[in-house]
């Protein structure tokens, strides 16, 4: 019976994700925010009572999981694993060598400034050094899935903002993963480095050599979508390989597509991918996150003071943090950029774009309360602030981010149309040629 309703469940969300892309696009909206919306409708037909949750089995949690939730959970990861993967074989390798050194002061400052805001504030609100510290934490990574979707959807994902907000956002899990651990005090930072270090030797190294031979083999064999199938697969070891060492899965993606987007093999993978992921596991992906914001948690009048601090702080903290570490590198261009209306613009931009926080706060949360940094008399508020932090984070982001590349967009725009123009008069000319020669 199980299996009927999660078929059914899966079925109704790709439908009203399409259906939301479609309406919020008419509006010059990113679609992901129709499928966001979507999913928190069907997940509060759940939460408020009107819809049994073994018959619409997409929210997971206290009173709702079952073998169908945890299934519709795992469908999910799968998305996100393979927007990573997407997002990486999008990826213009040069600019990501071009901006490594902003990416990763923008991470540094983008990640302790919420930190310590937060840390600072919490305490002021009467909360205990640890206790606050384990709400910092909550707000230093980005969710990369979101970012990536709505870069792409837009066309900036190659773009020089766009490629170090990627890379940024992946260094931000890296170091939420690390906080958490001391904020908790269980666990290794040490053995964690090692993983790390180990992981990047293995799939960085290594992977980056031998993925050319990897290949031709794939091509040898001679079979329908032969090399789509092995890409895959190995994404998928990747991705094993991470989420064993350090709890990470979409890290082993975004490497797999990274070390392919060098390969002319990889860049006609795209459509294949995008099908896969567009088709089926991206929305799938973001309706399961909508579906998780539950709206009952305005309830709590405790919860939104905590909420409203706490939002406060991710965007604002993550805006200073992030775009004045842009801002101080000016993009590798010299002192001359620094002062400069652009460096300013495309640091605003880089701020803007690690804004949304969903599964890893989430994860960080049941970390910090399982490891009593938060106390279980306090837990049920940060459940709740944290949920409404994550709803204000991830619905305001899209249109942000729309705002801050309007120009971009509208030269994108600009340039399609001329080409379009281009080949119609070429097209025209030729056909004069034609009719001249008779």
């Amino acid at each position: 019976m199980e299996v009927t309703w999660i078929l059914f469940t899966i079925g109704v969300a790709l439908i009203l994700a399409k259906i939301g892309d479609s309406i919020i696009e008419r509006f010059e909206l990113p679609g992901v925010l129709g499928e966001l919306i979507m999913g928190m409708i069907l997940g509060n037909l759940v939460y408020f009572g009107i819809v049994a949750p073994q018959y619409l089995p997409i929210v997971s949690g206290s009173g709702f999981t079952t073998s169908a939730t945890e299934i519709a959970d795992f469908l999910a990861k799968l998305g996100i694993i393979f927007l990573l993967f997407l997002g990486a074989l999008d990826t213009d390798i040069d600019q990501l060598k071009k901006t490594g050194v902003t990416a990763t002061v923008s991470t540094v400052l983008g990640v302790f400034t919420p930190l310590i805001l937060a840390w600072y504030a919490l305490m002021a609100m009467g909360y205990p050094s640890r206790e606050a510290f384990a709400g910092g934490v909550l707000l230093t990574a980005t969710s990369i899935g979101l970012t990536v979707r709505v870069m792409m959807d837009l066309g900036v994902l190659r773009s020089e903002v766009g490629a170090a907000s990627l890379s940024a956002s992946v260094m931000d899990d890296f170091l939420g993963i690390a906080l958490v651990i001391f904020a908790v005090g269980s666990g290794s930072l040490l053995n964690l480095t090692v993983k790390i270090v180990a992981f990047f030797i293995i799939t960085g190294v290594i992977g980056w050599y031998l993925v050319d031979y990897y290949i031709k083999f794939a091509e040898r064999l001679h079979v329908e979508k032969g090399i789509l199938g092995m890409a895959v697969g190995m994404m998928f070891i990747f991705a094993s390989l991470a989420e064993g060492w350090f709890a990470a899965a979409i890290e082993g993606a975004f490497m797999m597509g990274l070390i392919l987007s060098k390969l002319p093999e990889g860049k006609r993978l795209m459509e294949d991918a995008r099908a896969i992921g567009y088709g089926l596991l991206v929305p799938f992906f973001f309706v399961h996150t909508g579906a998780m914001l539950d709206m009952k948690v305005f309830e709590n009048a405790n919860a939104l003071v905590l909420a409203a601090v706490m939002s406060v702080i991710a965007v604002i903290g993550k805006i200073l943090g992030r775009g004045f570490g842009a801002w101080i590198t000016a993009w590798g261009r010299g002192r001359e950029f620094l002062t400069t209306r652009e460096n300013a613009w495309m640091s605003l931009q880089m701020g803007i774009g690690s804004i949304p926080r969903t599964e890893v706060a989430l994860v960080d949360l049941m970390v910090a309360i399982q490891g009593k940094a938060i106390p279980p008399s306090d837990a049920p508020k940060f459940i709740a602030a944290t949920l409404i932090f994550i709803t204000v984070s991830v619905l305001i982001t899209p249109p942000l981010l729309k705002w801050a590349f309007a120009k971009e967009i509208q030269e994108a725009k600009d340039a399609k149309a001329a080409e379009k123009v281009g080949k119609i008069q070429e097209t025209k000319e030729r056909i004069k040629e034609l009719k001249g020669s008779r």
